[in-house]
This record gives structure tokens, C-alpha cells and sequence, in this order.
């Protein structure tokens, strides 16, 4: 399927690969300068952060009983101090590059779990590293405590598990957002194997399994089951689906093969020179979409486009012309997407409500005669 939208120019491979390049030097120009800034401040924030554990760390309960594991978590706090720096540019260079070849409801999708995934997730890290790791190191002494023995932590450990439960927060954050968004904006059905659901919890599960630590091995499976589990039971408390575009969704409907389609209408009122209908009047099975000019107007024709993959339209039909006035590369993803494209002239025909209302209702029964 190979699809065409209004903003698309065509362009050499070598220009995308030229600007990935670009972007992706100065995202690792950026991301070394934080390092080193890290680096140099890195030893001062591990101290302050340790001293106001509520674990007596200044009295020596803090221990490294590891050199070599203590210089790799060093380096794993740098680098991830360094990722933070980075996100706001790297978010901005991949929306920008990715703008271009998305759908409509794919780039909102892909701004809002982006902008809002960060920063929601940075929130919640830096809220987990502030108060809520310290609370659990407290009660978890508490809960341990033996009368008259020491009580001594390991360093390394305690920040290996403070650096995988900020990656599993965040991917958690991510996988809620993603998998609201894409309910909201119909990018995914209510089926368990969904493939755009698919794609979001096996994308989050392998970064997951890249990012946790050898102390959090023996729960992997566990927090891996959650970070499922989790971001569906919110789904689910979530507002019910709302089609973008103001579009309303076609339902399967058997034609006279015993073939499975789906049939959506387009009222393009034609700058004001079409006869129209309303979507109440039409039959509730024939998928809707309205708008003003499908031939001036760009983002109307990508939204249409946007309707018929994402609701996979077996029929398109216009109301104003038999679609030939469109341009040729929307026609060609339209038929890309094994769509048919056909109108009702009713531009050109002098036609009452009633008999207007009679022709989508022929479309329906035709369907499944």
C-alpha cells in the first residue's frame, strides 16, 4: 500500500538519509556535552542524593562492596542524566522529521504520547528518585529490622533499582498514554490482538528487557506482566472511542457473495453548489465523513485518506462528482488501499431530500443483496 498525501514531495532516498544524518549529529553532539557536563557534576549528586536517605547514610550505612559495579552505576547515572538533557531536542527532531509521512490522526497520535509520554514520565521519575524511593527504603528498613544488628546497604544495588524502576515507570507512562490515544482516535479496535496494540506493548517489552538491571532480574517477569496489565485496565477507565475528523465508522455489512464490506460516504458540499443530506438520515451502517471542498482543500482529502485505512473502506462514494475531479495521486492511494472509488453526481442532477436519502439507502441494500 503505498499512499500519497497533499504535503508529500518527492524526493531522493539519499535526501531523507542526508537529513537523518544531520539530525541525528547534532542530537549526539548535544548528548556528549551532557555527559561530560555529568561527569564533571555526577559525584556531587550521588552525595546529596545519598545524604538525605532516611537510612543514616552520612553515618557510613552506605557501603560499596563492589569497585568495579560501582564505577558501571556511576556511568549508568551519567548516561542517563545525559538521556534526560537530550529528550526535549530529540522529541522535537522526531516529530519533525516524521511529520511529513504520517497520517492526520497518526501525527496527533505520535505528538501527544511523545510531549506528553516525556514529559509525564520525567515527572513521575524525578517524583520517584525525590519521595517515593526514599519512602520505600524507609519502610523497607523498617519492615527488616533485627534489634541489635546492623543494618548495612550495598550502593550499587540501591541505585541499580533506582534506575530500573525509572525505566519502568516511564515506559509504563508511555504504553498508557500510547494505547489511550490510539482508543480515542480509533488507531486500534477493542480486539485483544490488535495489531497497533501489538506493536505498542512488544516495542515497550523489548526496551524493557534492554533496560533492566541485573538486580531487578528476578522480578522482570513480574514487572513485565504489569506493564501490560496496567496500561489496559486504565485503558478501560478511559472515555469511550471518539472518531477523528467527525467521521463516523462503517460497519461490516455481507454482499451478495457473502463477502465482507464496509461502505463510507463522503458529503462534500462542493464550496456550497452540492445538494446535501444530513448524517442522521443516512443508513447507520454506511460509514460518514463531511466536508467542505474535497478538491481545494488538502487536509480534507488527507483526512478522508486518513477514514479509509484506518477503517478499511472496501467503498468510497461522493456525493458531488464520480471522484475523477481529485487529484490523480489521492485517487492512487485511494485504490492502493484496495478501496473503489465512485460518486453520485448529485452536482449535476436536480434531486429532492427524499430521493437523495432513497439513493444511500439503495447503496446499503445493494450491498447486501
Amino acid at each position: 500500500m503505498r499512499l500519497r498525501l497533499s504535503r508529500d514531495v518527492e524526493r531522493p532516498l539519499r535526501e531523507h538519509i542526508d537529513e537523518l544524518a544531520i539530525r541525528g549529529t547534532g542530537l549526539l553532539f548535544i548528548l556528549s556535552i551532557s555527559t561530560l557536563f555529568w561527569w564533571w557534576q555526577i559525584d556531587l549528586i550521588l552525595e546529596a542524593w545519598l545524604s538525605s536517605l532516611p537510612l543514616g547514610a552520612a553515618e557510613g550505612t552506605v557501603s560499596i562492596y563492589d569497585p568495579h559495579g560501582w564505577m558501571s552505576t556511576r556511568w549508568s547515572m551519567i548516561a542517563l542524566l545525559a538521556m534526560i538533557t537530550t529528550l526535549p531536542l530529540a522529541t522535537h527532531q522526531l516529530l519533525s522529521f516524521a511529520d511529513e509521512g504520517l497520517l492526520p490522526s497518526e501525527r496527533k497520535w505520535l505528538r501527544t504520547v511523545t510531549i506528553g509520554g516525556v514529559g509525564i514520565g520525567l515527572i513521575s521519575a524525578a517524583f520517584w528518585w525525590l519521595s517515593g524511593y526514599p519512602m520505600t527504603i524507609e519502610s523497607a528498613g523498617m519492615i527488616s529490622n533485627v534489634e541489635g544488628i546492623g543494618v548495612q546497604y550495598d550502593a550499587v544495588l540501591l541505585f541499580e533499582v533506582g534506575i530500573g524502576i525509572s525505566w519502568w515507570i516511564f515506559l509504563t507512562v508511555l504504553s498508557i498514554i500510547g494505547l489511550t490515544l490510539a482508543r480515542l482516535l480509533a488507531l486500534m479496535v477493542t480486539e485483544p490482538f490488535d495489531p497497533f496494540r501489538i506493536r505498542i506493548h512488544g516495542t515497550l517489552l523489548f526496551l524493557w528487557w534492554l533496560a533492566c538491571p541485573s538486580a531487578l532480574e528476578g522480578i522482570w517477569l513480574t514487572l513485565s506482566i504489569m506493564l501490560v496489565i496496567i496500561p489496559e485496565m486504565v485503558n478501560q477507565w478511559m472515555p469511550k472511542p471518539v472518531l477523528s475528523n467527525n467521521a463516523r465508522a462503517p460497519s461490516s455489512v455481507f454482499d451478495s457473495e457473502g463477502d465482507l464490506r464496509r461502505h463510507m460516504f463522503a458529503m462534500c458540499h462542493c464550496e456550497g453548489a452540492c445538494p446535501s443530506i444530513t448524517a442522521k438520515s443516512s443508513p447507520s451502517h454506511l460509514g460518514w465523513v463531511e466536508n467542505q471542498a474535497l478538491c481545494l482543500d488538502s487536509d480534507a482529502r488527507d483526512a478522508l485518506l486518513d477514514a479509509v485505512v484506518r477503517h478499511r473502506v472496501n467503498n468510497l462514494i461522493i456525493s458531488g462528482c464520480d471522484g475523477t475531479p481529485l487529484p490523480m495521486e489521492f485517487r492512487q492511494s485511494i485504490a492502493s488501499t484496495n478501496c473503489n472509488l465512485s460518486g453520485l453526481g448529485w452536482l449535476d442532477l436536480k434531486t429532492t431530500v427524499s430521493e437523495r436519502q432513497s439513493s444511500l439507502s439503495d447503496l446499503f441494500m445493494k450491498s447486501k443483496d
